[in-house]
């Protein structure tokens, strides 16, 4: 939570020093960074944890698993370079933060695979103050552009990003390769070497889920500075995305009441309960309606004074704009809350399945709605509750589960 609300102050410290049209070139950056780490990667943070978890695991699970990572950098490092000419629009024609982005894939791959080994370390109070480290770093060198830097543009704050990650996971990493930092378990010798091959057989059914996941969350601050047509709709989209971080506020709590729920979850669906899981999932939905209608009423009311007390003046719009994208927040809760239902029950692609009909409505919504602003606003809210449907319609209806799965 401390590392969420440092994040927060980082990107209203940007907003403060940017104009409106500028932060919007720096928000396509956020967003697309976000997409690149935790869309791409956080599926080797998970297995890494796992594998590291397991007794009797085979030999080389780190570097295994480091190497993979490495394989997916690359790749995304392929895809930076063909969507250079996009990639330079969104940005605002700069090319210094098209580079950023690549360095950036480079160090994500670092960053998660040493996410994923201390928590299978069960290092946890290492996680958390590498976490803290990281977006304290990223406050304090976004204040020393703003200070001592004349006249920043959006290529400076992008670089203290990419700056305050690799200067916070770089030393673990490190450690972690000479064998400083110890496993709880000890691997076996006679189950032989974990091949990189092995980790990315795992890896690949949570890929699609984690990159539809970060693409609906981060994909509309991405397009509106492309769609803008003006400089005045490019100050919009800079609005935009100071009215979408503060609604995003609350995804900070989804964590823990992940932790919270997963092992009801479990239980219920290993004992067979499903009187229990479906009682569960129905309160659940209930609550996140009781939060969808608050965020409504809060987002509408006192959405645009929290805009202009945190980011300033230049960047408040009307509260509907706020109110919708809080409600759409609400739901994204609710979609990343239902998949954990499916991921206790061992069904991935499931979980893809619901993220994917969600990312295709917001494309929809996208590309159908002629409002600069609205049809982000759109795309995020009604793609998050479509994705929320589904996900419930899979973990209440068995049979559906199984026909979806024959066709995934």
């Amino acid at each position: 939570m401390a590392s969420g609300l440092l994040i927060n102050g980082y990107l209203a410290i940007v907003a403060r020093s940017l104009p409106a049209a500028e932060y919007a070139y720096f928000g396509a950056f956020w967003s697309l960074a976000q997409v690149a780490g935790f869309g791409m990667f956080l599926s080797i943070e998970q297995e890494t944890a796992r594998l590291l978890q397991t007794p009797g695991r085979p030999l080389g699970v780190l570097k295994a698993a480091l190497l993979t990572a490495a394989a997916m950098a690359v790749a995304q490092l392929a895809v930076i370079a063909l969507g250079w000419p996009l990639l330079s629009e969104a940005f605002g024609g700069h090319a210094v933060t098209v580079v950023a982005m690549g360095v950036l894939a480079l160090v994500s791959a670092g960053q998660f695979v040493v996410r994923g080994a201390l928590i299978g370390m069960d290092r946890m109070g290492r996680h958390a103050a590498i976490m803290f480290f990281d977006s304290g770093l990223r406050v304090v060198l976004a204040a020393l552009v703003a200070a001592f830097v004349i006249d920043p543009g959006s290529p400076a704050f992008a670089w203290t990003l990419v700056g305050a990650i690799g200067l916070a996971h770089a030393p673990q990493l490190l450690s972690l390769l000479r064998r400083r930092t110890r496993a709880a378990t000890e691997p076996d010798p006679a189950a032989g070497w974990l091949g990189p091959r092995a980790v990315w057989s795992a890896v690949a059914p949570l890929l699609l889920g984690s990159l539809c996941a970060q693409l609906l969350l981060n994909g509309p601050p991405v397009l509106v500075p492309v769609l803008a047509e003006s400089a005045a709709d490019t100050t919009r989209a800079g609005q935009l995305l100071a009215v979408f971080t503060l609604s995003r506020v609350p995804l900070f709590l989804v964590v823990p009441l992940q932790t919270a729920l997963l092992p009801m979850f479990t239980g219920a669906l290993h004992t067979g309960n499903r009187v229990a899981l479906v009682r569960v999932v129905r309160l659940l939905s209930l609550g996140l309606v009781g939060l969808a209608v608050a965020a409504l009423v809060l987002g509408y009311l006192a959405g645009p004074w929290l805009v202009g007390l945190i980011f300033g003046a230049e960047y408040v719009l009307p509260g509907g704009h706020v109110a919708l994208l809080a409600v759409g927040v609400a739901a994204y809760i609710g979609l990343v809350l239902v998949t954990q239902v499916l991921v206790a029950s061992v069904r991935h692609r499931l979980v893809a399945w619901s993220w994917l009909s969600g990312l295709v409505v917001a494309a929809v919504v996208l590309a159908v709605v002629p409002d600069l602003l609205l049809r982000a606003e759109l795309a995020f809210l009604l793609g998050s509750v479509v994705g929320w449907l589904v996900g419930t319609v899979l973990v209440l209806t068995q049979r559906q589960e199984r026909e979806l799965q024959s066709v995934v």
